[in-house]
């Protein structure tokens, strides 16, 4: 279904990035091991649709906006539509991947300075649009706690068929958790060798204490 919105066209660069290796090389071992995730997801839900879905991890440098990404380049390479929202105020890296600008983006749409049909960007990636951080704001949990956010959220799903948040480390900072709520569904990424085991569990269990529905987790093995 195509969003009823004022679609933002970016100026036409080619990129090679490891971050979108499902969408570089679509039939490498990356991009499988993304679709089978991608189909798990489904299987997780014991048969209720998932339509939005957010993506943290413990801490940073666990490779989570990487995971989300491909994740999402393969859900659009099914033939959905997808949105990413990049929700890490703190530290937006999804606008350097896809080669947008920063602003305006979700924290201009939450501050009530624009609609979101005027925030979304295309990509390069057919079917896949991103809805960048915008500038930083310091009450950050609030705004993502707030009315506005779950109307953008409603928004998003009523336009796409998949929409994926791209979110900060779940310890350290209440932003995520304010989120939750307005997700189908969580999954937490760890990492092999970084992500200890304490710190996974506490990241659980403050998932769980705000009501996440944890769909499963990811192991990443190392940077793909």
């Amino acid at each position: 279904m195509k969003p009823l919105v004022r679609e933002r066209k970016i100026a036409a660069k080619s990129f090679v990035n490891r971050s979108l290796l499902s969408y570089v090389n679509p039939h490498g071992s990356v991009a499988e091991q993304f679709r089978t995730i991608r189909n798990n997801i489904q299987y997780a839900s014991k048969g209720r649709k998932i339509r939005s879905l957010l993506v943290t991890s413990p801490n940073e440098g666990e490779g989570k906006s990487t995971a989300t990404v491909n994740l999402a380049v393969c859900t659009a390479q099914r033939g959905d539509r997808v949105l990413m929202i990049d929700a890490n105020f703190r530290n937006p890296i999804l606008h350097q991947i896809f080669g947008v600008q920063t602003s305006p983006g979700l924290s201009n749409v939450l501050g009530q300075q624009l609609d979101v049909r005027e925030a979304i960007y295309n990509t390069e990636v057919e079917s896949l649009d991103i809805l960048p951080s915008g500038q930083r704001f310091f009450n950050t949990t609030e705004l993502l706690d707030s009315q506005i956010m779950a109307d953008v959220m409603e928004y998003a799903v009523s336009h796409y068929d998949m929409v994926l948040l791209d979110c900060p480390p779940v310890l350290g900072t209440p932003d995520t958790n304010a989120l939750v709520n307005k997700c189908d569904g969580v999954i937490l990424l760890l990492k092999s060798g970084k992500t200890q085991e304490g710190q996974a569990k506490e990241a659980k269990r403050s998932l769980l204490f705000a009501k996440a529905n944890i769909l499963g987790v990811i192991l990443n093995k190392k940077s793909v």
